[in-house]
């Protein structure tokens, strides 16, 4: 059940409403730099980490229950004295429009309002569905789904510990966890291994062939990816000995593979990379955004045409009362990045 719509208004920057439509597997925002690209993936972040609906048409949240959503949303980075647009008291609007299969659109609506008196009160609203025993089948399936952020730092949603924020483009926590579903028992997990290791046979004409392995050193509890050519005599070059191009490929389809999220929003993920490696990249995630084991959508935000796939893209524009986004031709994808200036 993918999205079909996301709209935000009253969020940092947005005083004035964005709107992603028509979205696809993979949807791409374009767009200056500063201008709100983040903005839109953090909006969407916001509205997952406050979804728990439970099936109700409509509801308000204010008072002691609205202090605990308050700790909850610091805890998970957000700052209330920033997320509201600077200077003004409007609310943060934000809906998610579902395509449900053989049935009418489920939109969901929030808002939050910050109000000096008052504090945060929280609103949710259910529009456009029926009492629909498949409508309802398919929020509820909605309701189950997560959504995840890996930003230019190419952590996910600040889980990061403190000790694995050392300068280390994959680091240890994540060759654990691929580690642990390589060994897995369970094959849908399994699953997520085999599709690692077949996507990154695309560099064969990097790396040359053969095939990543998955270890663990029980003397140090830690665990490495290594690449182990077919040539002889046999060896194994950890990954940290690859060029630093390859590695951030490697942690950013890591990433995508070992999380559990539905959705996944990536910052700019041409970035070190040569234009080829751009390209094969956007290979890459077309392949796991359409196997059954990986997630449902795919977010980025670039300055790069490589990652265009589908029929359009989104141009974010500056205006006089904020960024606007605009659905435009795939074709124009070349011309608003500049990459056509030779």
């Amino acid at each position: 059940m993918p999205l079909k719509q996301f709209s935000v208004k009253g969020f940092k920057n947005f005083r004035q409403e964005i709107v992603l439509e028509n979205m696809g597997d993979i949807c791409v925002i374009h767009g200056e730099n500063n201008i709100g690209k983040s903005n839109v993936l953090e909006a969407m972040r916001l509205f997952f980490s406050l979804n728990d609906w439970d099936c109700q048409r409509e509801f308000k949240i204010d008072g002691l229950e609205a202090l605990k959503r308050l700790e909850y949303l610091q805890n998970n980075g957000f700052k209330i004295n920033e997320m509201f647009t600077f200077g003004r008291h409007d609310p943060i609007e934000m809906s998610i429009t579902l395509a449900c299969q053989k049935e009418p659109e489920v939109t969901l609506e929030l808002s939050l309002q910050n109000d000096d008196d008052s504090g945060l009160r929280f609103n949710f609203n259910l529009t456009n569905s029926s009492q629909n025993e498949t409508q309802n089948t398919c929020l509820n399936h909605f309701l189950k789904k997560q959504f995840a952020l890996i930003g230019v730092d190419r952590q996910i949603n600040e889980t990061e510990t403190e000790t694995e924020k050392e300068r280390c483009i994959v680091p240890q926590s994540l060759l654990l966890q691929l580690y642990d579903i390589k060994d897995s028992p369970e094959p849908a997990i399994f699953e997520k291994w085999e599709l690692f290791v077949s996507t990154l046979q695309k560099f064969e004409d990097v790396l040359g062939e053969g095939e990543f392995i998955a270890v663990f050193e029980r003397q140090s509890n830690r665990a490495n990816l290594m690449f182990q050519p077919k040539i002889k005599p046999k060896r194994r070059i950890p990954i940290e000995i690859l060029g630093s191009g390859i590695q951030q490929v490697i942690a950013l389809i890591a990433r995508l593979l070992v999380s559990d999220a539905d959705f996944i929003a990536i910052e700019e993920p041409e970035l070190n990379l040569r234009y080829t490696l751009q390209l094969r990249l956007r290979d890459i995630l077309s392949e796991i955004v359409k196997s059954k084991v990986g997630p449902q959508q795919i977010f980025l935000t670039s300055h790069s045409p490589a990652f265009e796939y589908g029929e359009h893209f989104y141009a974010m524009i500056a205006t006089d009362e904020g960024p606007i986004i605009e659905h435009r031709p795939i074709k124009q994808a070349p011309f608003f990045t500049k990459h056509n200036l030779d």
